[in-house]
């Protein structure tokens, strides 16, 4: 019994081979089916792609080229020149620069143009200062932070000069900022570093700064590789679309019907099928023929009668039939062996037998309505 019921266990938990076989083979055989509509899903969504590619190096463009132009816009500041000196609060100077002098420092630049210096002052020297300062106002602060800026080594305060400088002529000094709290101050000094005579003396100081260049030129930089990269990629795109075009000769027309059926189909149906009119009634009936078809004449052989008569006709009979028009005759009248006499035209007569056969004799009519035959 215990033997009997694992060989049923087994036999229901084994399938087998072909079993096995008739499984597999189903799914085999069926191959996975592409939609005809693929082809076209796929072009469409290259197409936007490529739109959007097109409008991202656009919109990459216009931003790096804002940020270059914030780059690149200085600020333009002057500084009152009085009692012989020039003096200008820049504030606070924005930037990431880090402390001490790097590539990301502020550019500033001033420009000093000499209209006149006193003439009988000699050993003149043109000194520039920008200095780190909170209070550009006091002048024990100022004082102190100039000694510095010409003792150098800090870059908080620093300082440039021209000895012996021209009337007439403009002169520029570069200076690179941290971030920071800065003041301006330029002025004509002689021997022992006292200013000379102010009411003898004429500079015009202004500036320019750049505090922007650093924090838009790098963002303008990224977004001009973006730029760079959306048109590779939009270059890319437009080749692939270009290749399915040619490939399967989609023509315009063809995809403005497949987005309008594609529109159709999202859309739905706008209602019910409209009823389509059926036949009114039954076939009409068509007139068949009236009666039997008509009968046709035909002629027999060419028969001599037995005896001959005195009607004689002149002329040759007839070596062809000739083909009566269809019409209904009235059947000959029978003779009393069974014969009857048919009419094969132009007065001549055939003599047909009761069996069906036709004696080879051709019969005419006497004057007494006597079928006689003929004779030449």
């Amino acid at each position: 019994m215990l033997i009997q019921l694992a060989q049923f266990m087994s036999e229901q938990e084994v399938p087998s081979e072909d079993e096995q076989i008739e499984d597999i083979a189903p799914s085999n055989s069926e191959p996975e089916e592409i939609p005809e509509t693929d082809s076209v899903e796929t072009l469409n969504s290259l197409q936007e792609s490529l739109k959007k590619s097109r409008w991202n190096v656009f919109m990459f463009l216009g931003l790096a080229f804002l940020m270059f132009a914030f780059a690149l816009f200085p600020m333009p500041m002057d500084a009152d020149f009085e009692y012989g000196t020039a003096e200008k609060d820049l504030g606070f100077v924005w930037g990431p620069s880090l402390g001490g002098e790097d590539f990301m420092d502020v550019p500033y630049e001033v420009s000093v143009q000499v209209n006149q210096l006193p003439s009988n002052t000699g050993n003149i020297t043109l000194q520039v200062f920008v200095l780190k300062i909170d209070d550009c106002t006091n002048p024990e602060l100022a004082s102190e932070a100039e000694s510095k800026a010409q003792s150098g080594g800090d870059h908080d305060y620093q300082y440039q000069y021209v000895t012996s400088p021209v009337e007439g002529k403009t002169y520029t000094f570069d200076f690179d900022l941290d971030m920071g709290q800065y003041c301006l101050n330029a002025k004509a000094v002689g021997q022992g570093g006292t200013i000379v005579d102010p009411s003898r003396t004429d500079l015009v100081v202004t500036g320019k700064l750049w505090p922007n260049q650093v924090i838009a030129g790098v963002p303008g930089l990224v977004f001009l590789g973006l730029s760079t990269f959306a048109f590779v990629g939009a270059q890319k795109i437009g080749k692939k679309v270009k290749t399915i075009l040619e490939d399967e000769k989609v023509t315009e027309e063809q995809l403005v019907l497949e987005e309008a059926r594609r529109q159709k189909i999202v859309a739905g149906p706008g209602g019910p099928p409209k009823p389509v009119s059926g036949p009114g009634g039954p076939p009409p009936a068509v007139a068949g023929p009236t009666g039997a078809p008509p009968s046709q004449t035909t002629s027999g052989p060419a028969n001599v009668a037995d005896s001959p008569t005195e009607s004689v006709r002149s002329g040759p009979p007839p070596t062809t039939s000739t083909v009566v028009e269809p019409q209904v005759t009235e059947s000959p009248p029978q003779q009393d062996d069974g014969s009857t006499f048919e009419d094969a035209g132009n007065g001549y007569f055939y003599r047909k037998m009761a069996d069906g056969t036709y004696e080879q004799q051709i019969y005419i009519k006497d004057a007494s309505g006597q079928y006689v035959i003929y004779q030449a």
